[in-house]
């Protein structure tokens, strides 16, 4: 890898085929294929460096389109976020990346390594979205990553808020074929790296949650067969299906968990997966008087986190909708 202190100047190529090639930064590579296509896709990985299975399989796609044995059908911007941090094998530097997007890096302290990145990958993602030609109809984004913890449902995705938009069948079905069978619709705004995609470019965004973080070499890849699969489908041109093939459950944030002080006590155990479930009356938190018990007959937390700082959010506590 390049010095990732580095800002490369943009370099062009051109395949055989005709698609252009054009590497605008460290681990940032975009394809313009020599035909007419519809989407804009936005591929991402490494906001976090120590997610290391999406980075193996996402540039071992690149290499296959770089040979030219991966059919390029659509535009696409590949995205490998967080450098310094890959190298590092850690999962920030300075600062989580995946809280600075929708322009909320401009809060810190632009020195820092992944502020002044989260600048730069806002910057590339508006310039890929502007420069697309008239035949583009549609704009999608998947940002890869794992979890730090186990979770009861293995493979999950987080679908952004965007005020009065619901999700479409087509991309239920897509995240069915990359045997994803579980998604989590967000109830407000947030400043991750898919909300600023839907945020502010009306793309079809989700954080795809893969399975658990490991070391570079540890993974075993047969468990992401799915997602490879259906990102190379759409980066051939073949079209979302209409209808997935397989059910889709959907859950919905109930209650966001935050760390209102330094007194403040967190029930849930360590050792709890993503999607543990708790029944009504479970006391999740509490802070002096204040406190949250479980609502409805069953929650689920995901991303628990009783470490984060005073003020951020410490997990969400979710309830299954019922299937369609």
């Amino acid at each position: 890898m390049a010095n990732a202190d580095v800002t490369l100047e943009p370099k062009h190529d051109i395949l055989s085929a005709g698609t252009e090639v054009t590497f605008l930064d460290t681990g940032v590579i975009k394809f313009e294929p020599n035909t007419a296509c519809d989407t804009s896709l936005v591929i991402s990985c490494a906001v976090h460096g120590n997610e290391t299975a999406p980075i193996e399989i996402i540039s071992k796609i690149i290499d296959d389109l770089l040979a030219e044995d991966q059919k390029s059908g659509q535009r696409v911007l590949f995205i490998l976020g967080n450098p310094w941090s890959m190298i590092e094998a850690d999962r920030f530097v300075d600062v989580n990346m995946n809280r600075l997007f929708c322009g909320d890096w401009q809060g810190y302290d632009v020195s820092l390594k992944e502020v002044k990145r989260a600048a730069k990958l806002e910057a590339y993602v508006a310039n890929f979205f502007a420069e697309e030609p008239v035949t583009v109809t549609q704009r999608m984004h998947y940002d890869c990553h794992t979890a730090i913890r186990d979770s009861a449902r293995e493979k999950f995705a987080v679908y952004p808020y965007v005020p009065n938009r619901t999700l479409p069948e087509s991309q239920k079905a897509f995240l069915a074929r990359a045997d994803i069978q579980t998604v989590l619709l967000q109830q407000k705004e947030a400043n991750t790296f898919s909300s600023f995609t839907s945020l502010k470019y009306n793309a079809e965004s989700f954080t795809l949650e893969l399975g658990k973080v490991k070391p570079f070499g540890q993974n075993d890849l047969k468990q992401f067969v799915g997602i490879d699969y259906a990102l190379r489908e759409l980066i051939a041109g073949e079209a979302l299906p209409a209808k997935a093939k397989k059910a889709v459950d959907s859950f919905v944030v109930c209650h966001e968990i935050d760390k209102t002080s330094d007194a403040w006590e967190f029930f849930i155990e360590d050792s709890a997966a993503n999607f543990a479930g708790y029944p009504k009356g479970f006391t999740v938190w509490k802070d002096g008087e204040e406190s949250y018990q479980v609502e409805n007959e069953e929650e689920y937390v995901v991303f628990p986190n009783p470490k984060v700082p005073v003020g951020q959010r410490a997990g969400l506590m979710l309830k299954k909708l019922a299937t369609d």
